[in-house]
């Protein structure tokens, strides 16, 4: 099968949750199917793309400035569309794809995310799936109760917004791609929303049980993402000072890149620790005692929660953090939700070792089960041969129809000589 890629945000490095499902999207697709890609680039990242040219038959790099995603965010309060689709989403990517899916026969697009949702409109593909990864509506609906109050107002338009949108690229798309049944619900189960689990590497994230440091917390992903650098606050003020009632020596391992300053000022707290970007977070789960994820915001399926799974790590998690994840509390891992029960769970695995083992290898063997990214791409070879097979187009929606004709009115275009073909990398 031939498919055109395009994602919001070069899938490489793999640092973030939707270059990660990107990447090992692209990797494993590559070995049967011919890719390909289509991304956005800033300045400084075309030196990343060697990473690709082994899984992809073409990379199509398409430059977009910071400066003209600003200028495209003021558009916010008079457009129908989300903030995080005029920020992301630039004509000159549409205008590739018009010109790339004109010259070349594809079998299928695929599109990453609400961010890119519009270039619907420029695809001359007969077949058209969109991975959404997660409902964004419910994420800004969750943070929103989380922030503060100068921007949950703010916070509340966008998710209104993104919801009312998210529902209207089901009739765009012939199939919308979700992690979690979580987030199917949240914009509306439909024949045409399919729930396609994240998975893990389970190499990379190898099982281990013989280097733990005793009494360790690790709180793993990126921070400056708004949930886990919520979560880490939350955690790190509310949780982990009843937990040291109970051990003084314990400690607490912040891990993940770009701490924004009220993480950073948790290193003031003793027994907590910040490390910013490590090359390796595999390590630190595998040499930590037990890992956390205290999510009170954000959505989808954490990847967090399936690393230290894989590497055997038990886990305490909060319901926010869990996001359809087929695991047993008590058996795969430990949920709280108050930060009283948080500190009791954590305490109990703290103490028992047995407990650690027994629950580190049921998480691991559910993981090889069912959630490696093998299985993850698999299913999503199903859904793009469904909508292939399907005898019934998808229309566009009135919104997506709207925005269309708006976008050939006033949207830039990037001048093309006659007969200019976009180079091979």
């Amino acid at each position: 099968m031939k498919i055109l890629f395009v994602t919001a945000r070069l899938p490489y490095p793999p640092i973030q949750g939707d270059r990660l499902r990107a990447y090992h999207q692209i990797r494993l697709l590559s070995r049967r199917h011919r890719i390909t890609l289509v991304s956005p680039i800033a300045a400084g990242e075309r030196r990343h793309l060697a990473h690709l040219e082994g899984f992809c038959e073409r990379i199509i790099p398409v430059e977009v400035s910071r400066a003209r995603r600003l200028a495209s965010l003021c558009k916010a309060p008079f457009s129908r569309l989300p903030a995080q689709t005029l920020y992301w989403f630039d004509a000159r990517l549409a205008d590739t794809v018009a010109r790339e899916t004109a010259e070349t026969a594809y079998d299928l697009a695929h599109v990453q995310l609400v961010r890119m949702a519009p270039v619907f409109t420029a695809l001359n593909v007969k077949t058209r799936v969109i991975d959404l990864i997660d409902a964004l509506s419910l994420n800004f609906s969750r943070r929103a109760e989380r922030e503060r109050l100068a921007v949950r107002a703010l916070m509340r338009w966008e998710a209104r917004k993104l919801a009312r949108y998210e529902r209207s690229l089901m009739a765009a798309y012939d199939r919308v791609i979700v992690c979690s049944p979580l987030d199917q619900r949240a914009i509306g189960a439909g024949e045409s929303i399919h729930v396609v689990p994240n998975g893990v590497d389970t190499s990379e994230f190898a099982y281990r049980q013989d280097q733990r440091e005793l009494s360790s917390i690790v709180f793993s992903g990126r921070m400056a993402y708004f949930p886990n650098a919520d979560g880490a606050v939350w955690f790190a003020n509310e949780v982990f000072p009843i937990i040291k009632r109970s051990l003084p020596s314990v400690r607490f391992r912040i891990v993940g890149a770009a701490p924004p300053p009220r993480v950073r000022q948790l290193a003031d707290i003793s027994g907590v620790e910040i490390t910013g970007y490590v090359p390796s977070v595999t390590e630190h789960l595998q040499r930590a005692t037990v890992a956390v994820s205290p999510l009170l915001a954000g959505s989808g399926m954490q990847l967090k929660l399936l690393e230290a799974m894989a590497c055997g790590t038990p886990v305490v998690a909060s319901p926010r953090s869990t996001g359809g994840l087929a695991a047993r509390n008590g058996h795969h891992l430990m949920i709280a939700e108050s930060a009283s029960s948080f500190a009791e769970q954590v305490v109990r695995l703290l103490r028992d070792p047995g407990l650690r083992l027994w629950m580190g290898r049921n998480a691991r063997r559910l993981v090889e089960e069912r959630y490696s990214w093998e299985l993850s791409v698999a299913a999503l070879e199903k859904v793009y041969e469904s909508a292939i097979s399907a005898e019934y187009p998808k229309s566009e929606s009135p919104g997506v129809t709207r925005w269309k004709r708006r976008s050939l009115r006033r949207a830039p275009t990037v001048a093309v000589p006659t007969g200019t073909r976009l180079p091979a990398p």
